[in-house]
């Protein structure tokens, strides 16, 4: 997984729980890209002081990931409904492609885009 990516999901779901300024320096570091002499300038402290504080943000946050998990729960949870969603995919072209009646047809492929849409909800509430 892409660094910043995996930092921009460990802030998702644990930047609560950093303080204000934590936040401010680390979503300025990762979602504005700002480099660490822009920090220094933007926030008033040396690039180095910048630079610490975002290595021990992201080591907090790393430290709450390795106690709950929430996102590696949710990336199996979206590798699982990527792999659903193409078995979907390959039921729709075999049912499409089968010697049941139009109207059976129309029946399992209204039930599979059902089981489809419920599937991205669970993941979609996660």
């Amino acid at each position: 997984m892409d660094e910043r990516y995996r930092q921009s999901l460990l802030y998702d779901f644990y930047g609560e729980m950093l303080s204000d300024h934590q936040k401010d320096v680390f979503s300025a570091a990762i979602f504005d890209d700002m480099s660490y002499s822009e920090l220094a300038d933007e926030f008033g402290c040396s690039r180095q002081a910048a630079f610490d504080l975002i290595r021990r943000t992201n080591q907090k946050l790393e430290d709450y990931e390795k106690r709950l998990g929430l996102v590696k729960r949710f990336t199996e949870a979206r590798d699982k409904n990527k792999e659903v969603t193409e078995q979907i995919s390959k039921a729709e072209e075999y049912i499409k492609g089968s010697d049941l009646s139009d109207k059976d047809k129309k029946a399992l492929l209204q039930y599979l885009k059902q089981i489809n849409r419920l599937s991205d909800e669970v993941f979609d509430n996660f």
